[in-house]
């Protein structure tokens, strides 16, 4: 390995240490203290910030969780993702028009192609570790539901990387208690709440209108010349044969995603990113992700309707499991597009915003990284007295902190189920397909 990467490895090493949480402070001052910020919905799961959870009430004990995950840490979904700057540097090379860099960059980019050849979406280590972390700390926290031979129910989406997360949040949680009853399904038959695909609100999501006025917030933050003179010797060849914005958008792809792979203590891409080039990127990517899965009102405000059904499902499963007499978990395996609106559709944090002003997202709080990393999850964990008390309350973990809810609570993070339940219920019933 060259020893100019080495060097510039060692200095860049520091915004690859664990992170250990994020910050109060401005998406830009985060990007800056912790790069990793930028890599939105790649973002590795960087673990609960909170470590001493408000004690409930009284006399309450946990006795249910209900939770949604996403998968954990993956390799990119399509070839391209690699082969596009690849090509691109390839070809370059082979006409010696790459500087130094360049060139280094392209060895990089042929190792980190290496280790995803034919792993196109599939759980790397690191995914699979976040799954038994936080399975451990769920039962670590509330011990009380994860008693005796209390029943776990797991499901996940068919899909290969969402069903290893649920096998290995299992097995971490069968390790600690052999006696509990666990039971684990994947099966297009749980799909339509799952992971529900709208075709109409799909074909909304980024219509003409709304993909002019995102190409319009997007072009404001195009910043592609630095990087194109870093990596070729020659301009007139990088002005006639390269794609300058295609070339950042799939190198600052794969720069995102490094953090997930084996390779991410051997490997960085990101030293080829200033901290403003990183922190527009992220921008771009941020807005993309409210349009296409917020409260945005650009294209009608609606796409969080999306998990309609897994919300509805929720609500009913949790009504089933309150009559029970044992304690209970109801665990559910998915993917960032059904994390993201659920979020948004519960309006977690205050993340429900509605607005069209992209321009305000980061003022007014709409952080993507802080919503869905990889292995993002929500767990809802229930209490009550006894079988026989009915004011069962419960709080909502996003990432494993204590979150809010657009209910009133004297006893926050602590709400009435029949609050939610009834506010939710309405909610749903209020959308019109």
């Amino acid at each position: 390995m060259p020893e100019s990467f080495v060097r510039r490895f060692l200095q860049t090493l520091v915004l690859l240490m664990p992170f250990v949480g994020i910050s109060g402070q401005t998406p830009r001052e985060d990007i800056r203290k912790n790069i990793r910020c930028s890599a939105s919905n790649y973002m590795a799961y960087p673990g609960p910030v909170q470590h001493r959870l408000t004690p409930p009430p009284s006399g309450k004990n946990p006795f249910y969780i209900s939770h949604y995950g996403r998968h954990g840490s993956r390799h990119h979904i399509k070839n391209i993702t690699y082969n596009i700057p690849y090509d691109i540097l390839s070809a370059a090379d082979s006409a010696g028009k790459l500087t130094p860099l360049g060139h280094d960059v392209l060895q990089r980019l042929i190792a980190i192609r290496s280790e995803a050849d034919n792993r196109n979406g599939e759980l790397t280590s690191l995914g699979a570790r976040q799954h038994r972390e936080i399975a451990r700390r769920m039962m670590q926290r509330f011990p009380e539901v994860f008693a005796d031979n209390a029943v776990v129910d797991a499901k996940s989406t068919t899909v290969l990387r969402c069903l290893l997360s649920m096998e290995n949040a299992l097995l971490e949680i069968k390790a600690v208690n052999p006696k509990l009853r666990i039971y684990h399904d994947a099966s297009y038959h749980d799909m339509y709440y799952m992971n529900q695909q709208d075709k109409k609100l799909i074909a909304q999501k980024m219509d003409s209108a709304t993909q002019a006025r995102y190409d319009e917030y997007a072009q404001k933050r195009e910043i592609n010349s630095r990087l194109v003179s870093e990596l070729f010797s020659d301009t007139a060849y990088a002005r006639q044969n390269v794609d300058a914005g295609k070339l950042n958008y799939y190198l600052f792809k794969v720069a995102s995603n490094v953090q997930s792979m084996d390779l991410r203590r051997k490997i960085t891409l990101y030293d080829i990113f200033n901290t403003e080039e990183a922190y527009r990127n992220w921008q771009k990517e941020n807005a993309w992700w409210y349009i296409a899965y917020g409260g945005s009102t650009i294209n009608g405000g609606k796409q969080p309707f999306t998990q309609r059904n897994l919300l509805r499902r929720i609500i009913a499963d949790a009504d089933s499991c309150i009559a029970l007499e044992y304690p209970c978990a109801q665990l559910r395996y998915g993917h960032e597009t059904m994390v993201m609106p659920l979020v948004c559709l519960m309006d977690i944090n205050g993340y429900g915003i509605a607005t069209d002003d992209l321009e305000s997202l980061e003022q007014r709080g709409w952080v993507n990284y802080k919503i869905f990393p990889m292995a993002a999850n929500i767990q809802m964990v229930f209490y009550r007295r006894d079988p026989a008390d009915t004011d069962v309350l419960f709080k909502i973990l996003l990432n494993e902190n204590e979150a809010t809810l657009p209910l009133p609570s004297d006893m926050a993070p602590y709400y009435k189920w029949s609050d939610f339940r009834s506010y939710f219920l309405r909610k749903l019933d209020s959308y019109e397909e």
